[in-house]
């Protein structure tokens, strides 16, 4: 047996710090007696779970992001609706192995023969953890077990103290009904794969991270002093929650602790692009002033976040996505689109509307590497307001990636920001385009995803075996769960951490 548990997206120096203070007794053990492994950090953040699902790199399953760009019907589509059905636990599954997934974020539903799948045990999500189980018996057992699940929602914009804390909630006993979960499950027997999410982690690096940092609307001196130091006591339930995990596993099962990406302050400017791109395309006659953006970014300004929520909450959750996919671009008149940014909470990402390549495209293929280049040096012209620089790098996928059959799925460029926190940034300006200025509060967050990617392989049936020719990378992770449960998978990119003789 295998478990692999994903920690999600941790502060990887908050963590060490916990753990030379004793502070997270369990994942100290298994650092001590496993190997501790860096792994490369994914080109986009968006695509680790569709990495992870299929094994692939993002250059073949060209899921970058969990509103991903269809070409074929120019118009955005939800990740899983993307995803290819040959995932990691149907592999496992045809060949006869029994798997239990707890939490799989944004994994679409499939049934298993042999296997089961429970999504939204911890928290139900909209975006990340829509609550379904196969076979659907199996939520009905643990809402018996574990009592209704709650809802832990992320909505972009000015937050409320009052929804922090009810995160803050939800979020510190989240990891207790991930062990109650597991602990059920296994009473009969155990699987040959166990696959978890620490989904917790994930959410309140985002929206506790630093709470102090963001203009929090309905603020109390008691209510502050609570969120002060809820990161740290999400990571010690977190931490207490692997201990109850790893104490109910066989002696023999192999552990492969992980994290995919890392987390730090919030840096996203990605809310200012639909703009900076609409400036340097078609230059207005003088420096000018504004704050347009694309639909979506104005609605968020414009509507307050409670409102939205209170409308999300009242659709079920697939339609209040999809809605949001048809927002992202609704408005546009695609004969004269030569580029556009897409939606992102990371990297800036803008797309070419390539003929040929786009339904509705415009721009010959001749002249898009001529257009990407105009297009960054007119974005390497703006700034913060302030002065500071705001972009420190402009990338190309195909420079960064192998070659993929789905790589024409993704942006054209990609935007890296400046490490410099955002969460109260006013607007960028530039000498040529003018001044862009922020409606609304941005995303809300205080902390988002720092590269900061890796393992701990803890072999306890196999051997522990570098990865040969290469650095370490998350496809790697996919192959060694096969190789643990004798699985073939010489057709994956990846190499396994573990060797059985």
């Amino acid at each position: 047996m295998i478990a692999a548990i994903s920690l999600e997206a941790p502060s990887l120096p908050l963590i060490q710090q916990l753990i030379a203070d004793n502070r997270m007794p369990n994942l100290a053990a298994l650092q001590r007696e496993g190997e501790v492994v860096n792994l490369d950090p994914p080109f986009l953040d968006g695509a680790v779970y569709a990495t992870l699902y299929t094994g692939q790199h993002l250059s073949e399953h060209g899921i970058y992001s969990l509103f991903t760009w269809s070409a074929p019907e120019q118009r955005l589509r939800l990740s899983h609706e993307l995803l290819s059905d040959e995932t990691l636990f149907r592999r496992l599954d045809r060949a006869g192995k029994r798997v239990l997934a707890i939490d799989p974020p944004e994994h679409p539903m499939q049934e298993l023969a042999n296997g089961n799948v429970v999504c939204g045990c911890q928290f139900r999500s909209r975006v990340h953890l829509a609550k379904w189980s196969h076979p659907p018996s199996l939520g009905k057992e643990l809402l018996k077990h574990l009592g209704k699940t709650p809802r832990g929602e992320e909505t972009f914009g000015q937050p409320a103290q009052h929804h922090l804390l009810h995160l803050r909630k939800i979020l510190l006993q989240a990891p207790s009904r991930l062990a109650s979960g597991v602990e059920r499950l296994m009473e009969e027997r155990a699987p040959d794969v166990l696959w978890l999410h620490m989904a917790a982690i994930h959410l309140a690096g985002h929206q506790l991270w630093d709470p102090a940092s963001v203009d929090v609307i309905g603020q109390s001196p008691t209510g502050t002093a609570l969120l002060e130091n809820s990161l740290i006591d999400v990571y010690l339930a977190a931490d207490a929650a692997l201990g109850r995990i790893i104490k109910i596993l066989p002696d023999n099962a192999d552990l492969l602790v992980f994290w995919a990406k890392g987390m730090g302050p919030e840096t996203c400017r990605s809310d200012l692009l639909p703009e900076m791109l609409e400036r340097i395309l078609t230059p207005p006659s003088s420096v000018r002033a504004s704050s347009g953006n694309d639909i979506l970014t104005k609605l968020r300004a414009i509507v307050p976040t409670s409102f939205r929520s209170k409308v999300a909450d009242a659709l079920p959750d697939s339609l209040s996505l999809q809605l949001t996919a048809r927002l992202g671009t609704i408005g546009k008149d695609w004969k004269v689109v030569r580029a556009f940014s897409l939606p992102s909470d990371g990297p800036g990402l803008v797309r070419l509307n390539i003929r040929g390549r786009e339904r509705n495209g415009i721009v010959m293929e001749s002249e898009a590497k001529v257009l990407c280049d105009v297009i960054a040096e007119g974005l390497r012209t703006f700034s913060d307001i302030d002065g500071k620089e705001c972009i420190v790098g402009i990338e190309r996928p195909e420079d960064h990636l192998p070659p993929g059959e789905k790589l024409d799925r993704l942006p054209d460029l990609v935007i890296r920001w400046t490490g410099e926190q955002s969460t109260n940034l006013r607007g960028v300006t530039s000498p040529i385009y003018g001044t862009v200025l922020r409606g609304g509060a941005g995303s809300g967050r205080s902390g988002n995803h720092i590269p900061g990617a890796g393992a701990i392989i803890v072999p306890r049936s196999g051997a522990y075996q570098a990865i040969n020719g290469r650095n370490p990378h998350l496809v790697d992770l996919s192959a060694t769960v096969c190789a643990a449960a004798g699985v073939p998978h010489k057709d994956l990119p990846g190499q396994s951490f573990l060797v059985y003789r």
